[in-house]
């Protein structure tokens, strides 16, 4: 048992000296020194190297040589790998038959099979064939991996195109992996038009999916989305005898009724109180217009509460726009970080920082993303908008040049 525990040391101490496929090959070269001599634990390592295609050419028959002549020498992991590999010659037929009658589960567990070398050898241009039976009746799994396959070139030329249109049938079936990828294929712009808006908004639904990877992609995209950022105007100088007198910058203010578009929403760093807000464009938020959209990710927010400290970010998107000055926005909190779970038992409007709602009205701060909030905005006047937060609460949101008192 040392012997072996000192063997595992010198495979990770030289696998951390050299990369790729060069450590195995060495490897391959020592151990298969050591079996011809009789060691019937490196002829056990051999015969796995040649199973999983380790420093050699996968070979399932040179894998049972290797592994019965470790166990005529009562090795007992060369007894158990023969019994497995048996046992899954009998699970690969049955699997074979099943898939031949057409069965799309099956044919998505056969290329597994051939992909990992299960029952029979390594295959993987069999293992897209399989796939792509199993894609072709509608199985999500199989839609994924077949995605996959021509995201990575396994078994098959790399077609990002072939990926996202595989990637997107497992993805409307609600397939968080695919979510994912189709948010990695928006972000670079492989396979379809660049779309960091799009790519965001995939990664949302498969962190919501459990797919808490993304979440760090997430955080790329709103660092790619910062160029350009809308630049902070002069800050607002205030009557220091009334909060509610201020001094204006003179502007010729346009008509209630003048014509809307995106641009309108994008000249102005937003402020609600005096305060950025984090889910129109402002000095907080990194924001770009994609097609008919705003996309906006904030920095980092720290919001200070009574035993904890919240860290998070908010992602916003403004569409649907009209002429008349309507719009929506549908905004996200992400927390990051949490010093400590706790409860808000105030009488005021509940937190909704990554929060969850309980019967009582208490607020629990939890990290990933909090629920999506929506509201129904219209600009009123050239540097103000009005909104209604989930039809029950009214506020105004404010250039910088004003200040609303809010409520």
């Amino acid at each position: 048992m040392k012997k072996l525990t000192l063997g595992m040391i010198l495979l990770f101490t030289s696998a951390a000296a050299m990369s790729g496929n060069d450590v195995w090959q060495t490897l391959f070269n020592e151990k298969l020194q050591e079996a011809r001599q009789g060691n019937s634990n490196a002829q056990f390592d051999i015969g796995s190297m040649y199973q999983n295609g380790r420093g050699v050419a996968p070979s399932r028959s040179e894998a049972i040589v290797w592994y019965k002549k470790a166990a005529a020498q009562s090795n007992d992991m060369a007894v158990s790998r023969l019994q497995l590999l048996q046992a899954n010659e009998e699970r690969f037929r049955k699997e074979l038959a099943r898939a031949e009658n057409g069965d799309k589960e099956d044919q998505y567990k056969l290329g597994n099979m051939y992909t990992e070398g299960i029952g029979t050898d390594i295959n993987l241009e069999k293992a897209a064939d399989a796939y792509e039976q199993s894609a072709n009746q509608g199985y999500a799994k199989a839609e994924y991996k077949l995605g996959l396959v021509y995201y990575e070139g396994t078994g098959v030329n790399p077609d990002y195109k072939k990926a996202y249109t595989w990637f997107r049938k497992a993805a409307d079936k609600d397939y968080a992996a695919a979510q994912y990828y189709l948010g990695k294929l928006y972000a670079s712009g492989q396979g379809v038009e660049r779309d960091y808006a799009t790519s965001l908004e995939w990664y949302t639904r498969a962190v919501d999916g459990g797919f808490t990877q993304a979440r760090s992609e997430m955080i790329d995209i709103a660092e790619k989305m910062k160029t350009p950022k809308i630049s902070s105007p002069a800050p607002v100088k205030k009557n220091s005898t009334s909060k509610s007198t201020i001094t204006v910058k003179t502007e010729k203010k346009h008509p209630v009724n003048k014509s809307f578009g995106i641009e309108d929403l994008m000249v102005a760093a937003w402020s609600r109180d005096g305060e950025p807000v984090a889910y129109l464009p402002s000095a907080i938020n990194n924001c770009r217009t994609e097609k008919d959209k705003i996309a906006c990710y904030s920095d980092d927010q720290i919001h200070e509460m009574d035993d904890s400290t919240v860290k998070f970010k908010t992602k916003s998107i403004m569409r649907n726009f009209s002429s008349d000055g309507s719009f929506d926005v549908t905004y996200r909190n992400l927390v990051i970080d949490t010093t400590e779970v706790t409860t808000d038992q105030g009488t005021g409007e509940p937190n909704e920082i990554g929060s969850v709602t309980t019967d009582i009205g208490a607020y629990a701060v939890k990290t990933g993303w909090g629920k999506e909030h929506l509201l129904e905005c219209r600009m009123v006047e050239s540097s103000k908008v009005s909104c209604l937060k989930d039809k029950t609460h009214a506020f105004t949101l404010d250039s910088p040049h004003t200040v609303a008192s809010g409520k």
